[in-house]
């Protein structure tokens, strides 16, 4: 018993002082450098067909300074990933933004088995 607590006693304190030599200064580097490079290969990918048509259905309607559609089902056309940014969002809440987008898509989003929306205001 007095044995378990000196085992662990010697593990615990080994463990404390493993974490505590790990600080902001030398994990900062890493994960700035790495997050330099977490977009460029998603923005690069061409549209395929159907996203093409939610793409120009939003420009139509809500004129985003920024716009991105992405089928994350696997290519199979029944989940979405959306991200808005337009100034007709100005004085509305979250809620009421998706509710526009919704209201918008209404017709593509019955054909969906899900949405992943992301609106901003500009």
């Amino acid at each position: 018993m007095i044995r378990n607590n000196i085992i662990r006693n010697i593990c615990l304190s080994n463990i404390y002082k493993y974490n505590s030599s790990i600080n902001q200064r030398t994990i900062s580097p890493f994960l700035s450098s790495k997050r330099n490079y977490s977009t460029s290969q998603e923005e690069s990918e061409p549209m395929d067909e159907y996203e093409s048509k939610i793409y120009n259905i939003l420009q139509q309607e809500l004129n985003p300074v920024n716009l991105k559609i992405k089928d994350v089902s696997g290519g199979c056309g029944s989940m979405f990933s959306i991200f808005i940014e337009s100034e007709k969002f100005k004085g509305l809440t979250m809620i009421k933004q998706h509710r526009l987008v919704n209201e918008i898509l209404k017709d593509e989003i019955k054909k969906w088995h899900g949405l992943q929306l992301r609106t901003k205001k500009v």
